[in-house]
Formats: C-alpha cells, sequence, structure tokens
C-alpha cells in the first residue's frame, strides 16, 4: 500500500514500485488499449510520455497478441528498457477482452485498469471522442501512476462474480415476467393472483398449473373437480379454496372473445418462461452456496439477516479478503458515503451533502439489501445501533452499511462468526460463550440445508468447518450433521 504520508494516496503500489525501479521514466514503457471487439488500439509512450510508437490496429485473436507483443518487444529493445518495466493499461475490461488481457499476464506483464470517466477527463479534447483521443486519455491516467491491478481472481471468487451477476439478471426476468402474468390475468380472471380473493396463493405450483392451459373465469367455472385438482397439488383445504375460486369467477368480468385465444397462449407462454427462470435461479443459488463454502465469505451467514446469496454477491463484488482496502474505501466503493465540503478555515465545520453516484452499483445494492434485512432480523445490538442513528437523526442506513462493512472485514480476517459486543470482552464465562455457539449453529444449519450438502459446507477445511471443529475441541459441543440428500453439485465449473 502507498505511504499514508503521502499525497499521491491513490496511486497504484505496483505502478508506483515500478517508476522507482526504473529510477528515470524515461526507462518506464506505458501500452494504452482501447478494446474493441474485433480490433483493439494500441499506442506505445514511455513514463515521460514521449510517443515510441502511434496508434496502430490489433487483432483481438491469438496472433494479434503476438503481434502486439512483437511491437513491445521491439521498441523495448530500441529504448533498452527491460521487460520488468513495461506494464499495459486500458478502460475498465469488458468481458470480449478478458482473454486478450489473460494472454499479456501470462507473459508476466502488469496489466492496469483504469476509470474510464477519469480517463475522459484525460482526453486533448473532451468534446469529442476517437481511438486515437481515448489512448491518449488512457495514457496520461496510466502515468500519473493510477488505475488498478488487472488480477486472474481464485477460481471460488471468479465463479461467484460470474454466478450472482447472472442471478441478479435472472431475477429481474422473473419480476418482469411475473408483471406481464398478472396484466393477462387482470383481463382473463380479475382477482385470480389476488390471495384474499381467491384463497390461491400467487404464482405457486397449482396457480400455474391452472394458467398454464386455456385460463379464464369461465373455465374455472366449468371444472367439476377443481377441489380434488388442488388436493393433488398440495393445497391446503383444497375444496374451500376451489368453492372461492368458483364463487370469484362467478363474479368476474369476461374479456373480449376475439381476444380470448391470444391472450391464453400468450399466459401460457409467460408461464412456461416464468418456470425456466425460477429453475435456473434455484441452480445458481446451489452454484453459490458451493463457491461461497469455500471462502471466509461463509462466515457472514453467522450474522442474523444475511443468508447466503448476500454473502455470496458480498464476496463476489470485493474478492479474496487480502485484496479489501481500509474500510473508509471500501464504504466509498459502496456508495454509502456522503460528499463534505469544508472551507472558510479549519475551525469551521464541514457541510455534508449526498452520496456520490460514482460507486459499484451492485456492492452498493447487496450492501444495502443487507442493511434492511439486518434491521429486521439482525442481532439485537446492531438494531439497537440502528434505533440510536434514527433517534440521532443520522442516515440510518448509511450509517449501519459502515458498520456491515467493518463487521464483514473482521470476520472474514479472523476467521470467526459474529458475536455480540457483550461477548467479545476476553473474561467471558466459558459456559456463556458455548451456549451463544450452539444456538448460532441451530441457526446456520436452515441457511445452508437447502442450498448445498451441509458435509460439504462445514467439511474440515473449509472456513465454517474449521470454526466447528474449533468450537467442539474448545467447548466439547456437540454439532451434528443432519442426514441430508447429496445436494446438486456445480457442473461444469466443477475442477
Amino acid at each position: 500500500m502507498p505511504n499514508k504520508a503521502s499525497i499521491y494516496s491513490d496511486s497504484n503500489p505496483q505502478m508506483v514500485k515500478l517508476f522507482e525501479q526504473a529510477g528515470h521514466p524515461a526507462k518506464v514503457m506505458c501500452v494504452a488499449l482501447d478494446y474493441a471487439k474485433a480490433q483493439h488500439t494500441a499506442l506505445i509512450c514511455n513514463g515521460q510520455g514521449d510517443l515510441l510508437k502511434g496508434a496502430f490496429a490489433v487483432d483481438n485473436t491469438p496472433a494479434g497478441a503476438t503481434q502486439l507483443l512483437d511491437q513491445v518487444r521491439q521498441c523495448a529493445t530500441r529504448k533498452q528498457i527491460p521487460p520488468e518495466q513495461i506494464f499495459f493499461g486500458g478502460e475498465d475490461c469488458p468481458s470480449f477482452a478478458e482473454n486478450f488481457l489473460r494472454r499479456l499476464r501470462q507473459q508476466e506483464y502488469l496489466v492496469v485498469r483504469v476509470n474510464a470517466w477519469e480517463a475522459k477527463q484525460q482526453r486533448g479534447n473532451r468534446t469529442a471522442s476517437n481511438d486515437s483521443l481515448d489512448l491518449l486519455g488512457v495514457a496520461r491516467c496510466c502515468l500519473k501512476r493510477g488505475g488498478q491491478p488487472v488480477r486472474d481472481l481464485p477460481e471460488a471468487y471468479a465463479n461467484l462474480r460470474i454466478a450472482t451477476r447472472d442471478r441478479d439478471q435472472l431475477v429481474r426476468l422473473a419480476t418482469a415476467t411475473s408483471n406481464r402474468i398478472h396484466t393477462y390475468v387482470d383481463r382473463l380472471f380479475p382477482g385470480f393472483l389476488s390471495p384474499q380473493r381467491s384463497g390461491l396463493t400467487p404464482l405457486c405450483a397449482a396457480s400455474l398449473d391452472l394458467m398454464s392451459q386455456c385460463f379464464s373465469a369461465a373455465e374455472i367455472r366449468r371444472r367439476r373437480t377443481l377441489g380434488l385438482w388442488l388436493a393433488r397439488r398440495g393445497v391446503s383445504e383444497p375444496h374451500a379454496v376451489a368453492a372461492q375460486l368458483k364463487d370469484l369467477a362467478q363474479a368476474a368480468l369476461a374479456p373480449a372473445p376475439e381476444q380470448t385465444v391470444l391472450l391464453q397462449r400468450n399466459l401460457g407462454h409467460q408461464v412456461r418462461l416464468y418456470r425456466d427462470v425460477q429453475e435456473s435461479i434455484s441452480g445458481l443459488d446451489g452454484e453459490l452456496a458451493y463457491w461461497l463454502a469455500l471462502t471466509p465469505g461463509a462466515l457472514l451467514t453467522s450474522i442474523s439477516g444475511i443468508g447466503v446469496t448476500l454473502a455470496a454477491g458480498w464476496m463476489a463484488e470485493l474478492g479474496p479478503p487480502a485484496q479489501w482496502r481500509a474500510v473508509r474505501r471500501v464504504s466509498a466503493y459502496a456508495g454509502v458515503v456522503p460528499r463534505t465540503k469544508q472551507s472558510g478555515g479549519l475551525d469551521q465545520p464541514p457541510q455534508t451533502g449526498h452520496v456520490q453516484h460514482r460507486c459499484n452499483q451492485r456492492f452498493k445494492n447487496v450492501v444495502l439489501l443487507a442493511v434492511g434485512k439486518v434491521q429486521q432480523f439482525g442481532p439485537e445490538d446492531l438494531r439497537r445501533e440502528a434505533a440510536k442513528l434514527q433517534a440521532q437523526g443520522s442516515h440510518t442506513e448509511f450509517g449501519l452499511a459502515k458498520r456491515l462493512v467493518r463487521l464483514a472485514k473482521y470476520l472474514v480476517s479472523t476467521g470467526t462468526i459474529y458475536r455480540p459486543k457483550a461477548l467479545l470482552h476476553p473474561d467471558t464465562p466459558k459456559e456463556t460463550l458455548a451456549l451463544y455457539y450452539q444456538k448460532a449453529w441451530e441457526q446456520l444449519l436452515p441457511k445452508w440445508k437447502t442450498k448445498a450438502d451441509v458435509k460439504d459446507v462445514f467439511a474440515p477445511q473449509h472456513p465454517l468447518g474449521q470454526w466447528r471443529q474449533m468450537v467442539k475441541e474448545l467447548y466439547a459441543l456437540d454439532l451434528p450433521l443432519p442426514a441430508q440428500r447429496a445436494a446438486r453439485q456445480p457442473g461444469a465449473s466443477t475442477p
């Protein structure tokens, strides 16, 4: 990390070290890249900004990567720049450039990414944009020792990132599909998806089966064995629900006859799509649980209110704990730190403004969802702190979010589960801790049991398994694993 006393606290430590080892900026080579699906554009300059090779095209292929490396080596030979003083830089890496950059990292070159907004501010002309201007902006950002290194994440974190982002997309698709289903049902059988009026849980298995074919209020009225049909699908009090549905269908307004068949067909398509999406989400939940159990992020599920999905999203966006920055930096990355402005002398109080919009929106969503769950179901001391923040007139969600960021870093760094402040004192009686760990065990099991094989989650080599083994040895607790059907193992992603 950079020296805390440095005025360049945002500098990339690897870049600073590279320039220091070179001894002079002219002995550093910067290769700026502007990514595109078919052809990237590259520019080569030294650490002083002197142009060594103007913009040239590079195919996004193995041959293109070889061509780029050959050009770089030729320039480095002419200028007598050693390979360890060469680095590559570009804007945030798109998916189509990941394999290309991996080829560069395999040659042990430093590859950094710069923020697209910051690169835009460094352009020679901010009102125009082309490949040459974009390259100049990227190169200027890199020569300021900025940017973050592009690393290959460990397998568990890389797969968590893919699975969580895919799951977010599927959840949005499921919500959109559900809304479409409501619009069709409102015309074919108004009130059917209202549990108070129909007595049937919306979008349950029986509800989806009814909507899948020739669904309408008239069709429900004609079904003489509706009660038995509902009973076979596990509906409680099926005959009462059937009678309530028939009464509702009797009073329902019918759609236009010429539109009914088309509405029924479209509703059937939406129901099938909704079921497929839900099945895919369920499959990804198994993937999340499998990979999360391999990381210290599994310990976050010991906080009441935070389950496997939220903990997986947290670890997916932050990566391995060794790469986490200071709490204030992680809080800013999550977008929960308001802007402040102070002027008129050091004795003048700062003015607090709105939170910044430049942050990781995915991580911010995960953190704020975790805050909402903790406020509802979280530990007593965290809920008391939220009430205290609210009584003070502070921003409760953001204040509690920073508290959760600090707590999460402590848990994954120390490899322990959550304990309230009253139990952190070293003189806490052993019996009290044993009772707390027993209750924590009873809360952890249900979170994991439905999504993963608990024998794998609590295996001795995994973080939760190490904690379980430690507690059993120190406190002589019996923490049995329940008999469970083998959970679905991840497919091609499993090594």
